[in-house]
Parts: C-alpha cells; sequence; structure tokens
C-alpha cells in the first residue's frame, strides 16, 4: 500500500447510493458491524483459481486473510465466491463464505454488483470492507489505519491506492483537510470492466 486517499461519495449517483452506502445508519447503541469482504470468484482465465495459488506456503487469499483476522477490527470476515475449492480455503482460514449467485459470477460482472449482493444478504453489517484477494502484503496495520478514518474520523468512504493505475486522483497532503478530486474520471459514469479489458475479481 502505497498511499491512503480519503474520498467523500459523489452526489446524486443514483441506485448505487441506495444499494450500497458506505456505512449505514449507526444503530441505536452507537457500534456498527465491520466487516471485511473478500471477492474471490472461481473463473479467473489468466491463471486459473489463482486466489488459492500458493504464495510462499500459503495460498494467495490465505495472506489476506490472515492479516484480516490478525487485525482484530473485523465482527466478521468473508469471501464471495462461486467455487467450492475457494470456499474450502476460506473456511481453514477463518472465514465466513458468501455464495455469490450466477448473476454476479460472470467474467462480465463487476466488483460493485458482487457487493451490492452482499450487502442486501446481511443486513447486519453496517460497513463493508472490501479487501483485494491479490494482496500478500498487505498488514493488519494497513486495515486499522483505514478504518478508524471511517470509524473515528467521519469519513463515508476509504480505498487504497498506488501510483500508476488507470484511474488517476488527486493526491492530497496527510493532514491538510483537503478533498481528493478525480482527474481523468467521472465517479457518476465509471466504464464497465469489459470497457476497462479487465476481468471481475
Amino acid at each position: 500500500m502505497d498511499s491512503m486517499e480519503t474520498v467523500d461519495p459523489p452526489e446524486g449517483t443514483g441506485q448505487a447510493d441506495e444499494l450500497l452506502p458506505a456505512q449505514k445508519l449507526s444503530k441505536a447503541d452507537g457500534k456498527r458491524h465491520v466487516a471485511a469482504l473478500i471477492l474471490a470468484r472461481g473463473g479467473s482465465k489468466g491463471i486459473p483459481l489463482k486466489n488459492i495459488k500458493m504464495l510462499a506456503g500459503v495460498p494467495l487469499l490465505g495472506w489476506v486473510l490472515r492479516a484480516a483476522v490478525e487485525s482484530g477490527v473485523f465482527q466478521s470476515v468473508w469471501v464471495s465466491t462461486d467455487h467450492d475449492e475457494i470456499e474450502k480455503v476460506a473456511k481453514v482460514w477463518g472465514a465466513q463464505v458468501h455464495r455469490r449467485s450466477p448473476e454476479v459470477s460472470k467474467d462480465s460482472s463487476s466488483s460493485l454488483e458482487t457487493i451490492q449482493e452482499f450487502s442486501r444478504l446481511t443486513p447486519e453489517v453496517d460497513v463493508i470492507c472490501n479487501l483485494q484477494a491479490t494482496s500478500p502484503c498487505l498488514h493488519p496495520f494497513h486495515l486499522k489505519d483505514a478504518l478508524e478514518l471511517i470509524t473515528e474520523q467521519g469519513y463515508d468512504s476509504v480505498f487504497s491506492v498506488v501510483r500508476r493505475h488507470q484511474f488517476r486522483w488527486k493526491e492530497t497532503k496527510k493532514g491538510s483537510g483537503e478533498k481528493t478530486l478525480p482527474l481523468n474520471l467521472s465517479p457518476k459514469n465509471r466504464p464497465s470492466p469489459a470497457g476497462l479489458g479487465r476481468r471481475a475479481v
């Protein structure tokens, strides 16, 4: 994780705002259920079942699950998958499993669609932290730092970035209070994965 950006959600994005708020309304006791969600589809074309390939003796997915569990900041840790072998690995590494529907398991399915489905099926979850299955260098402190921006500093959403990416955002200095802005995209009109030549995770 090279740097971290904070961003308030764009206004007027329509249905996505209604289905997938970054955080749902706070519960009466002030405590929110924070869940980690790792998307791990079984239909990877480049490297079949890449999400459970071994890396230094640990399944790729296992590195991320280990960081999520050891961070101690999540009330639940989930893997969203459509594949039996990925489900087995997820459970061995301490995760619950969301068996995604065929509708969000296609090559053309977006991560957002899968997270929306998870959100609808787990109404008890208030804050969803989407972790990339292909991030073996993720450490528990990365997750703690990012989540604190939402739970303690009131940000609506937080995401990590690298300096070279198809989507570019304005870089801001930590503690400046300045909001980041998109430089080469419109969050209201994000291109589809097919348009980017990318496959769903």
